[in-house]
């Protein structure tokens, strides 16, 4: 988009590395105080050295780490929370002064903005079309990631209750967040493979049907996968949410469900109806790459907090 940007992270916990590491990083921060503050010491030195326009969160900071913040910089300072309303941990996000909040859950705004009179905004996720596209499938690729059935991420009680009507059927599971506590059949679908950037693409567009489980967390909103699965081109099945109508036109765009009678029904016949399953995947793919990419977001980001628009590359 034209902008000079610096990516921070201040988290070691990753996706491909062993689980006991990633659960010492993610919770030992929040049992030892310490260990919370240090990790945020490369984003005060960077912020400090570079003066940036605009400091973009993705979580919520502790409120001296934002108030440190506040003390050397003159920035505007935003945070655009994209998790469910269920993961506030301390309630950070409604702890400090941000110039703005963004957030993904309707639900929550009133309680945000009327009652904490906080500079609070609607902003659902995005699909990135750097990675999420129209990709061609090779013959390898469909070997690998083709089936009749997919679903994409941690392996909870309410996604594995749902999809376990679907073990009879061609059902790949994506994802290596398989908790040992689960017990489903489902968990013999479990692929124990992440898949991210090309690789989620490919998973995606290659599917003949994705079902979007949508975790009970979120309530009114939307999760980042209905855009990531349109913005790829795949066909989805999702959940049933209040927002959604305003993001793409139901049954048209994107399919939905209310129940799981209701969703058994529709994958049997979208399965035998593979024209009507190409002409929906279509329209939500159009539908995703013009009105729901990261730029467009990062335009309101902007507007928001009244810096200047992106200006595109050439």
């Amino acid at each position: 988009m034209g902008h000079c940007v610096t990516n921070i992270a201040t988290t070691r916990a990753y996706h491909h590395q062993n689980r006991i590491l990633q659960a010492f990083w993610i919770y030992a921060p929040r049992v030892f105080s310490p260990l919370e503050r240090a990790a945020y010491k490369k984003l005060i030195k960077t912020v400090a050295e570079n003066q940036p326009d605009l400091v973009l969160l993705t979580q919520a900071l502790p409120p001296e780490v934002l108030s440190e913040l506040r003390n050397i910089c003159a920035s505007k300072i935003a945070c655009w929370f994209t998790d469910a309303i269920s993961n506030f941990y301390r309630g950070y996000i409604i702890a400090g002064s941000y110039d703005a909040l963004f957030v993904k859950e309707p639900h929550i705004l009133p309680t945000l903005r009327d009652k904490l009179g906080l500079n609070a905004h609607y902003l659902p996720e995005a699909c990135n079309p750097l990675w999420h596209n129209s990709i061609t499938l090779s013959e390898p690729d469909c070997r690998e990631f083709g089936c009749d059935l997919a679903a994409a991420g941690s392996l909870h009680y309410y996604r594995a209750r749902m999809l376990e009507q679907f073990v009879s059927y061609d059902l790949k599971i994506w994802g290596n967040s398989c908790v040992p506590w689960i017990c489903s059949p489902t968990c013999t679908k479990y692929q124990h493979r992440w898949v991210g950037e090309q690789t989620k693409a490919k998973a995606y567009r290659a599917a003949k049907i994705f079902i979007n489980t949508m975790h009970y967390a979120e309530i009114d909103g939307v999760n980042c996968t209905l855009f990531e699965v349109a913005g790829c081109g795949g066909f989805q099945i999702a959940d049933w949410k209040p927002a959604l109508p305003e993001l793409f036109e139901p049954e048209r765009e994107i399919v939905t469900f209310e129940s799981s009678a209701e969703l058994k029904e529709k994958v049997d016949f979208y399965l035998a109806h593979p024209h009507e399953r190409l002409s929906i995947a279509e329209r939500a793919y159009k539908r995703a790459q013009r009105d729901h990419t990261y730029e467009q977001r990062l335009k309101k980001i902007f507007s928001v907090v009244g810096l200047a628009p992106a200006m595109s590359a050439d």
